[in-house]
């Protein structure tokens, strides 16, 4: 594992002007000494790096040092190229593009074909919002106003003139943090909910801006309730892709029970009906288990 180590202080090295010999040690679970000595090998290799003693010292790179391409192996260009085509099919960009290209340069021999590829579902509507995820990052990119109407979660119909600031892809669904000229506050915008949208040749100027880590729902705070199914085999990957191994129990070979903890709202109730007669509820907490049927009996009515 030392080369992985030694590749990847480089890369941390690149990022930052100088580490202290402690904090790579404790980074990397190795004593000082053998981060000295990892220091003394990669001089030996003609990588430009240093110690600089004293209160601020620590160890860098020579300012003007790039990558060598002979740091990554052939499986690790591979690695990276598989990585971004799988990138590639939620958004495409020229910078995207000419990234892709750069690697496929480095690949200097020929390695067996990928044991791993990325496949998203090519869904019509997955294609319209991949269309829209790229027009927005042109956006964020050249700092252009975007306008919109948008449906929130409960249907409500609003226009908004917004300063985009950023993409995240999580849960099968694209979000855009943004500011919002109308509500002078930040706010999640989910791209299906958005329509007739224009970017606006109208250049605002950034304002100071952090990423959020989003949660699935990320703008609301629902009640959750812990459920018991009982399912049947024909739906474990269902299940098991979305909960988890560690609370299923065998019932015999067609059945099991799983327990799942879902927020108690109408998501939740839209994700148990496309279960259809292959899961019941054997077991809730009595509030969520009144509003599913209230529910049912609602889309129920739609149909008599």
């Amino acid at each position: 594992m030392r080369i992985e180590r030694l590749i990847s202080m480089i890369m941390i090295l690149l990022k930052q002007e100088i580490v202290s010999t402690q904090e790579f040690a404790e980074r990397f679970g190795v004593s000082k000494r053998t981060i000295l000595r990892d220091v003394e090998t990669l001089s030996l290799a003609n990588i430009p790096i240093y110690t600089q003693r004293g209160r601020n010292g620590g160890i860098g790179l020579l300012p003007n040092y790039k990558v060598d391409k002979k740091l990554l192996t052939a499986q690790d260009i591979q690695n990276l190229l598989i990585a971004l085509a799988g990138v590639q099919q939620l958004i495409e960009s020229p910078e995207i593009q000419a990234t892709i290209l750069k690697i496929q340069a480095m690949q200097d021999e020929q390695i067996s074909p990928e044991s791993l590829s990325i496949q998203h579902i090519g869904w019509l509507g997955s294609a319209e919002l991949k269309k829209l995820a790229e027009e927005l990052s042109q956006a964020i990119k050249n700092h252009r106003l975007v306008t919109f109407d948008y449906f929130d979660r409960e249907g409500r119909l609003s226009q908004r003139t917004i300063e985009p600031y950023h993409l995240t892809y999580k849960g099968e669904r694209w979000y855009l943090q943004a500011f919002s000229l109308e509500r002078q506050d930040w706010r999640i915008f989910r791209l299906s909910r958005m329509t007739h949208y224009e970017i606006r040749d109208q250049i605002f100027i950034p304002r100071a801006f952090q990423p959020r880590t989003l949660t699935l729902d990320a703008t609301i705070h629902p009640v959750f309730a812990t459920l018991t199914l009982k399912a049947d085999q024909q739906i474990r990957d269902v299940l098991v892709e979305r909960f988890g191994k560690k609370s299923l129990t065998p019932i015999d070979q067609e059945r099991f029970l799983i327990d799942v903890r879902l927020p108690q709202n109408e998501d939740s109730f839209r994700f148990l009906l496309s279960l259809g007669r292959h899961a019941q509820i054997v077991q809730s907490d009595s509030s969520f288990f009144d509003a599913f049927k209230k529910y049912l009996q609602t889309v129920g009515a739609m149909y008599t």
